[in-house]
């Protein structure tokens, strides 16, 4: 069932879908990326950076099957160099 969403929403390495689960007409898919990662600052550099803290968000998605959308996403939090 993950490929089936991984495909549905477009996720990418090294982003995955971790947990799909299904109660009370409502779709929760759990998402999250692969250990040691580094990820960049869009805003700022393109040096990458390693997560040393996640921060838990759900957003809502659009229905699937006439059913809410929930993701769960572990969002990586980074330093820069300059703080």
């Amino acid at each position: 069932m993950q490929d089936l969403f991984t495909q549905a929403l477009g996720i990418n390495s090294p982003w995955f879908i971790k947990d799909v689960s299904f109660d009370n007409k409502q779709l929760n898919i759990h998402i999250d990326f692969k250990k040691g990662t580094k990820f960049t600052d869009s805003s700022a550099d393109t040096k990458a950076y390693t997560a040393y803290d996640t921060k838990a968000k759900t957003y809502r998605h659009m229905n699937f099957f006439e059913h809410e959308c929930h993701l769960h996403v572990r969002v990586p939090r980074i330093k820069r160099d300059d703080g």
